[in-house]
């Protein structure tokens, strides 16, 4: 019992029965009541005719002429008096007992005819009986028509009959629509739950076929997306180590390599000793950089990061990363310029870190120096009176588009080869975007190949 579409196929039958029987029932209720009533109509109209013609002392031999036109018509029909004499009847008799009976129940009635729908004679046959009073030579009796409830049994069993086989038509049409709807409701949703056990046993590749745009649609594109976010973690997860391996692995044979040629005195000239040590030294300083960005990139995903919220003026930390860059840049004979676009005053207050945002300049400074081969790197300011505008531009390599939504990624590179030419961790960009999320700001980046690259940060001004 635990299948849905045995639970959906029983909740719509139990909804169909419950719907069936009380419309069989109120349907047979009206039915009867319409056959009754027209009975009451007949009876009555049939009463009131005779009586009016008994009644009619114009008329000779009233009695008889009404007796006949009931045996010719077929009625049941009894004239009698107060006492009980029986002036008149066709195709109906009655002993005395029912007589009594039948004249107790007129006489009850305060009214010009009388209606019972329960009369029954000593032989247990049940009719519909209609009373007019009559007066014949000064006697007052009353003419009463019967009609038998037996052909409006019939009739109402040949409806029961006609409802029943509707019922049960009508449960197997349901049935079969509730197979057809349970099928094509829960196939979807057993799809649904056969995909997420694959994706919970790690096939991430797993895709829900599903084109209805109704929730059933929704919540498989749900799942689509969710086993496509899933993949792409594990991927990263994946490049991650083998990244981060090769990393650590890279500056590790370094630093061994070198020191075992040192400490073997395998160098010719002090020269050739020094290169040895330089390089030592520079794969050692790589390998601090490495574990502090990892050792930050850690605190920021736990969220145990602090950042020192205090006022900092924008210009000054701009010239501060521009002065300690410029060597870097003269190296490469390019030409490093801010063109501040602030004042030095309540313009350029932004709340935040000094030392992190000028870690985050100076990551994305030394990142133009390093792709740029000719040109310059330029850093100017917008403001408005919610944000500051801070932008990097350079004159470098550029980047495709299609890469541009992947760089703020751990270890991406938009150089593939390991040969790792431009250096560096591959986790800058990555820690710059969560520096800036921390400040409540937002980076951009726009870029065309062999014209430049232009990232601009987005901080949000001390408001009054």
């Amino acid at each position: 019992m635990n299948r849905i579409d045995i639970k959906l196929g029983l909740t719509i039958l139990l909804l169909l029965i419950t719907i069936i029987l009380p419309l069989g029932f109120v349907m047979n209720q009206i039915f009867y009541g319409f056959y009754v009533s027209q009975a009451q109509e007949e009876t009555h109209m049939l009463s009131s005719q005779y009586a009016n013609l008994i009644n009619d002392s114009t008329v000779e031999n009233r009695l008889e002429v009404v007796e006949v036109a009931a045996k010719i018509s077929n009625q049941k029909m009894l004239a009698l008096s107060d006492e009980g004499e029986v002036w008149a009847q066709s195709n109906f008799s009655m002993s005395h007992h029912d007589t009594g009976y039948l004249l107790n129940l007129i006489h009850f009635a305060d009214s010009q005819h009388y209606m019972t729908n329960s009369f029954e004679d000593s032989d247990g046959k049940t009719y519909i009986a209609t009373a007019s009073h009559i007066n014949v030579n000064n006697s007052k009796g009353h003419v009463i028509v019967f009609s038998s409830l037996e052909s409006i049994i019939q009739s109402i069993k040949k409806v029961q009959d006609f409802l029943k086989l509707s019922a049960i038509g009508s449960l197997f049409l349901g049935i079969g629509l509730t197979y057809f709807i349970t099928k094509k409701l829960s196939q979807p949703l057993v799809s649904m739950e056969k995909a997420a056990r694959q994706i919970a046993r790690g096939n991430y590749n797993t895709r829900i076929i599903q084109k209805s745009g109704d929730e059933l649609g929704s919540l498989a594109r749900a799942i689509n997306d969710l086993a496509f976010s899933l993949q792409r973690v594990n991927e990263q997860r994946r490049e991650f180590f083998a990244n981060i391996s090769h990393e650590l692995r890279t500056p590790m044979t370094y630093l061994k390599g070198y020191s075992k040629v040192l400490r073997e005195g395998r160098w010719k000239t002090e020269e050739e000793r020094n290169q040895y040590l330089e390089i030592i030294d520079h794969e050692a300083t790589r390998l601090t950089y490495l574990v502090d960005d990892l050792f930050d990139l850690a605190q920021m995903e736990e969220g145990r990061f602090n950042l020192e919220h205090k006022k900092v003026n924008i210009n000054e930390i701009i010239k501060l990363v521009v002065k300690k860059t410029a060597y870097k840049a003269l190296e490469q004979n390019l030409k490093i310029e801010y063109r501040g676009g602030l004042s030095d005053k309540d313009d350029s207050i932004v709340l935040g870190d000094p030392l992190r945002l000028e870690q985050v300049l100076i990551n994305l400074v030394e990142n133009a120096i390093k792709y740029t081969k000719e040109g310059s790197i330029t850093i100017y300011t917008v403001s408005n009176d919610e944000n500051i505008k801070i932008k990097v531009r350079d004159t470098g390599i550029g980047m495709e588009e299609e890469e541009l939504p992947y760089i703020f990624e751990r270890f991406y590179r938009v150089e593939k080869s390991r040969s790792r030419a431009f250096g560096g961790t591959g986790l800058g960009l990555s820690i710059v975007k969560q520096l800036i999320e921390l400040h409540n700001g937002t980076i951009e980046v726009e870029s065309t190949v062999g014209e430049g690259t232009e990232f601009t940060i987005i901080l949000p001004k001390i408001l009054d």
